[in-house]
Parts: C-alpha cells; structure tokens; sequence
C-alpha cells in the first residue's frame, strides 16, 4: 500500500516508485527498500516518519510513491 494510506504504526518499506531522482531523494534521506518505519503522522498535510532517532516530512505526492507493509505484529 501506498505510505499516504498508511496509518500510525510499524512499517517495512517495499518499493518506490516514479523516476530514479525520487530514489535518489529518499536515499539521501536514509530511506531504502527494507527499512523499518514509524509513522507517526498520517495525511491530510505532510507524513511525518521516524526511521530510528531521525523524524522526516514527507510530502502526499511522494508518500503516495513509496510502498510498505506493515510490521508483524502492528494492527
């Protein structure tokens, strides 16, 4: 699913999608494929993420890109 869709709670990032700039971007920001994420804020406005001790905005058009899963264990 879609992180924009996500709700607060444990998640494994599965893909992401559109061009290889919005790869670059995310990995510029610690995001890659298997990482564990929090989501602390879903929309509407920004979705505020925690990857470890680091908190990330991220805006609805490029969470609506990045694809997850949720942990075991979570809902």
């Amino acid at each position: 699913m879609p992180l924009s869709l996500a709700h607060p709670g444990e998640y494994i990032v599965t893909g992401i999608g559109g061009k290889r700039g919005m790869f670059v971007r995310l990995q510029s920001m610690g995001i890659l494929i298997g990482d564990t994420i929090n989501v602390i804020k879903p929309p509407p406005g920004p979705v505020i993420i925690a990857k470890g001790e680091i908190r990330i905005g991220i805006g609805v058009g490029m969470a609506n890109r990045i694809y997850v899963v949720p942990k075991r264990g979570n809902r």
